[in-house]
């Protein structure tokens, strides 16, 4: 549900402004309405705390991040915190790039060994060059050798390195790499970088050692700063009037807030007018739902906070989205996993996540329901767990009331082991028939023996894939035809009832065919006596279809609306109807891949002594991986099922802007 606001107009003296701002900021409970935001890239003091909070951003999170903030004192330097993060950023960056160019270097001079330039300034005295060569060893030609002072220093990698001795004069030509090197030796190269490595370690430690009550003075600071802005733009907000001598503030209050406000305004005497939203005024939104639905707001708001008039449609979609989670996961075993880690994590969590923890146990709940009801545990297949008639089943289809011959038929079967369902059913229609198996099936079920006796109490309950199908089209035509009911109320929140009248037609027409044709095809009824009601319905749906679908347009116009209407919906609504079958597929997936990861692991237990080992490595594994991707997908296609199919045919707009309100940040320990 959406909180309602009042409209509070603030009337302040200009000298009391200040003053006024920070009682009201204590108050914490006013969303001000602000000017344009354009307007403050002119302001040098905005930029300036803009450009401070970014440092500070900047220096948290260059800090390391498996170290614990530790509490700050308040008047610690926490400008001097910034720069010297800063200064040990930049200095580490230097000493990474010049470590780079260092063992360019000296990988360039390892070849040639350790030898300065004031060694080769000799030879030149002595009056000689040397000269460096590389090649590979194929290309290397011994009449190099004979033409000129040839010495190899290095062979590596099939690579020779050689020097040429010649007067300064000659010239060399030898089909090799010249080799420029660098001008300092090898061993002052690797020594100088032997001090940058030492002076990183220094500035790391150093880091090391701060980043607990750095990263405590730095949160307490960025705190400051939000006030800051947030005060600087509150000082800002106000229109002046009276040459400037009075100052006129605007903003929202939540109605259940105001009480703790109006307070505060008779103590400081500041006159002020409260009012309700206009119908064009953009009014901010504040989600006010009840524990469970609070749950699923994470979720709503990752699509778009819903405009102040509409309907919140979290406490809408919440039931849905753990059934369509537990459907596609399908798996019970998993869904107890989300539960007893829901448990075990709630301990050791921060309290700001335990409602993340809480939902996840509410999605393992629903996965658990379905995991049931599709039977399926950790991929094993608990329908098909072994079918026997007993003389004990026999007498409880008795106590039942199941006819006499049909048990007597049953009788025959008695004894006999049948491995899957499939096979118990076929071989109870041959001695039974089929009509009258079929309408005792479930009876027949529930009380026919399992190799597991605990699942003979609830295995009935259990569906084969097809009507796992067929629920998935339910669920989904269930919360089309909910979407619209919802559609009404949003519509007549917002517009008033008479713009709802076609959506109400839809759902007449929706609910007519589905009660009363539903209703004959069961055999609960027949339409014999009900025709005249039924075509009185259908007529009743078509006027509000096609007469009554907009107020404002003449008869003609709206019949054309609502041709084309009604072109949109049957397309609209039959697509919508096919999505929901990913329910059903993503299920059923993972039941299958379930099923395959035990079957590939049981085939290690044929090997002697050791074969257990590979067998529970591959389950944890197989397992693993496919509740990651299950638990993926049974998020992300629910989530698109709401977002898309849900909020389409409930009307949903969105666009609403978040209730922020005007308050002292305080700081607390991470």
């Amino acid at each position: 549900m959406i909180a309602p606001m009042i409209k509070y107009t603030f009337l302040v003296y200009h000298r009391e402004y200040e003053p006024f701002l920070q009682d009201l900021r204590g108050a914490g409970v006013v969303h001000i309405i602000g000017r344009e935001r354009g307007s403050e890239e002119d302001d040098e003091t905005i930029r300036n705390l803009f450009s401070r909070r970014e440092a500070c951003i900047q220096a948290l999170k260059y800090l390391p991040k498996d170290i614990e903030e530790k509490e700050a004192a308040e008047k610690t330097g926490q400008g001097e915190v910034v720069e010297r993060i800063e200064t040990i950023r930049k200095e580490l960056e230097e000493n990474e790039q010049h470590l780079q160019e260092l063992g360019k270097n000296i990988r360039a001079l390892e070849p040639w060994g350790d030898f300065s330039r004031e060694d080769l300034e000799k030879i030149r005295v002595a009056g000689y060059e040397l000269s460096f060569y590389s090649c590979p060893v194929k290309r290397f030609q011994d009449e190099w050798t004979e033409k000129w002072s040839v010495q190899v220093i290095h062979r590596e990698r099939g690579h020779l390195y050689f020097v040429v001795i010649h007067h300064p004069e000659e010239t060399v030509e030898v089909e090799a790499d010249h080799v420029k090197l660098p001008k300092e030796s090898l061993s002052s190269l690797m020594g100088e970088r032997d001090l940058l490595k030492e002076k990183n370690a220094r500035l790391h430690a150093e880091l090391e050692k701060n980043t607990g009550e750095w990263k405590g003075v730095l949160n307490r600071y960025l705190k400051e700063l939000e006030n800051e802005i947030s005060m600087f733009r509150a000082k800002n907000s106000a229109g002046e009037q009276a040459d400037g001598k009075l100052r006129i503030l605007e903003g929202w209050v939540p109605a259940r807030k105001e009480e703790g406000l109006k307070n505060m305004l008779e103590e400081t005497g500041v006159y002020y007018i409260a009012s309700p939203p206009g119908e064009d005024e953009e009014v901010p939104v504040e989600l006010e739902n009840s524990w469970f639905s609070r749950l699923f707001e994470p979720i709503s708001k990752l699509f778009d906070l819903p405009k102040y008039r509409e309907l919140d449609l979290t406490p809408f979609f919440a039931p849905f989205f753990v059934m369509f989670f537990g459907f596609c996961l399908g798996d019970a075993g998993y869904g107890l996993l989300f539960i007893l880690a829901g448990f075990l994590l709630k301990k050791k969590v921060q309290p700001n996540l335990r409602p993340i923890l809480t939902l996840g146990q509410f999605l393992g709940l629903g996965t658990v329901i379905f995991g049931a009801l599709s039977g399926t545990f950790f991929g094993i297949n608990l329908i098909d767990t072994g079918y026997t008639i007993t003389a004990n089943t026999l007498e409880m289809l008795r106590v039942e009331g199941m006819p006499a011959d049909l048990i007597e038929n049953l009788g025959s079967l008695m004894g006999e082991h049948f491995e899957t369902r499939r096979n118990f059913l076929d071989a109870a229609i041959q001695a039974a028939g089929a009509g009258a198996v079929q309408s005792h099936r479930m009876l027949l079920l529930k009380h026919t023996a399992a190799d597991v006796s605990l699942l003979s109490s609830f295995r009935h309950l259990m569906q084969e894939p097809i009507n796992m199908f067929y629920l998935s089209m339910i669920l989904g035509a269930a919360q089309i035809l909910f979407g619209m009911v919802v559609k009404i109320f949003n519509i007549t929140k917002q517009k008033g009832f008479a713009y709802s009248l076609s959506t109400v037609g839809w759902v007449v027409l929706a609910l007519t065919l589905l009660v009363f044709k539903g209703g004959e095809m069961a055999g609960w009824f027949s339409m014999n006596g009900l025709k005249y009601v039924y075509y009185a319905l259908l007529g009743v749906a078509g006027v509000l279809i096609f007469l009554l679908n907009d107020p404002k347009k003449n008869p003609f116009i709206r019949i054309g609306s609502g041709i084309w209407e009604t072109y949109n919906i049957l397309t609209g609504v039959f697509g919508d109807l096919l999505s929901y079958i990913r329910l059903f597929a993503l299920g059923i997936s993972s039941a299958i891949l379930g099923f395959v990861f035990n079957d590939m692991a049981s085939q290690f237990l044929s090997i002697p002594y050791f074969g257990w080992l590979p067998f529970v490595l591959l389950l944890l594994f197989g397992h693993a991986i496919n509740l990651f991707m299950a638990a993926l997908g049974g998020f992300i296609h629910p989530m698109r099922l709401t977002f898309v199919e849900f909020y389409k045919n409930a009307g949903f707009r969105g666009g609403g802007k978040p209730y922020q309100p005007f308050t002292l940040t305080k700081y607390t320990k991470q």
